[in-house]
């Protein structure tokens, strides 16, 4: 099992924004007490000194679980966490308050390395919904194993959370959230939140700094790229007009981001921009993502997991939605725009379209350019 070590001190890394402890409104309070906890209950939360957290898969719902991994702290007070999460995803909860640990869980030899980790924890929680994520916290020997009752699982939780489709509609952050019912009532919540170190804010405000483009105006990050599938990427030629007109009105400083995937829309946003733009596309890594996201003026992304980051950090940001439902997983911020055209058949949640993906192609250049210029104006 391998380790993530660095050279951060995280007692210096701070929230870009203040995490402030929320009530959760009478609908989701309602809709957690409608979820039914079978199984052995946990007992007293000053006896869990140690508790072990499968994270997500992927980058967006790593950043809607945190919610839930603050919540943990509150209700283990003496508990210290470690995160078993894949390499992907694993960087984003440095800092994180309580996780003293993380530690990557490997596409190979993974049985062996959980088998290593028994007798170390007395709580383990599944944030997946996969029958693998529970029966590796099985392997793993957690006397105390929590997560929903998804998946043919049952039998590798020792309490198992039913009633999850009591959440349909709400938003994920609501929903991994939710598996803290496991506990007892669930009144309060921190809202997503990321922290960086000053090492990292530094570097990123460098590495902007030292780029060599002929504008002088606020920086604004494009995301062209969406790992889910084309449903979710507006077209890389209107990204690129929309950086043009950027450009021209703002002296606006564009820096293009995403990983090596995203190579390929990046390429087509740049054929279509008469100045250069800065080029990160899959060449930081997460972390330094991060770090660059904290210091922008404005971000105009697909439906992706730098759109949950930006969100987290605090950037304002403009959302475009395609196939997907914002309801359930746009940005958890209240400094976003989000626009989107749904038709009669939205939300599909295809990666592709037969028709052309009208819902993109309906989002024009002139209404996000009307969004980024709004917090563009409002933060200047």
């Amino acid at each position: 099992m391998t380790y993530i070590r660095d050279n951060l001190n995280p007692s210096l890394m701070k929230p870009i924004i203040s995490p402030e402890e929320q009530p959760l409104s009478l609908e989701v309070r309602e809709r957690f007490q409608q979820l039914r906890p079978r199984g052995r209950p946990v007992g007293d939360p000053g006896a869990i000194r140690r508790i072990l957290v499968r994270a997500p898969n992927w980058v967006g719902d790593a950043v809607m679980s945190l919610p839930a991994l603050a919540g943990l702290t509150r209700i283990f007070p003496r508990a210290e966490i470690t995160v078993l999460a894949g390499p992907r995803v694993a960087q984003l909860f440095k800092g994180q308050p309580g996780v003293v640990d993380i530690r990557l869980y490997p596409s190979r030899g993974k049985w062996s390395g959980l088998w290593s980790l028994r007798g170390r924890f007395d709580l383990a929680l599944a944030l997946p919904n996969s029958l693998e994520s529970a029966l590796g916290l099985w392997v793993a020997g957690a006397p105390h194993r929590v997560g929903y009752n998804a998946d043919a699982r049952r039998p590798f939780l020792t309490l198992a959370l039913g009633g999850r489709g009591r959440l349909a509609g709400l938003h994920l952050v609501y929903y991994y959230l939710g598996l803290l019912q496991a506990f007892g009532e669930v009144r309060t919540f921190t809202p997503p939140t990321l922290f960086l170190g000053p090492e990292e804010l530094t570097a990123a405000a460098e590495l902007l700094e030292g780029a060599d483009l002929p504008e002088s105006g606020p920086w604004v990050g494009l995301s062209p790229g969406a790992a889910y599938g084309p449903a979710k990427r507006w077209p890389p030629e209107r990204f690129g007009e929309l950086a043009a007109q950027l450009q021209d009105e703002f002296q606006a400083r564009i820096v293009l981001l995403g990983g090596p995937e995203d190579r390929e829309a990046a390429a087509g946003v740049q054929a279509l921009m008469s100045r250069p733009p800065l080029d990160l596309v899959g060449r930081t890594t997460l972390r330094q993502a991060l770090g660059v996201l904290s210091q922008l003026k404005a971000l105009v992304t697909n439906d992706s997991g730098l759109m949950h980051v930006a969100a987290a950090l605090g950037t304002p940001l403009t959302a475009l939605f395609g196939s997907t439902d914002p309801t359930a997983t746009g940005p958890f911020t209240n400094r976003a725009t989000v626009i989107r055209h749904p038709l009669d058949c939205s939300p599909c949640f295809k990666r592709t379209c037969k028709e052309d993906y009208p819902c993109l192609t309906a989002i024009n250049v002139a209404e996000v350019m009307a969004a980024v210029r709004g917090w563009l104006k409002e933060h200047p």
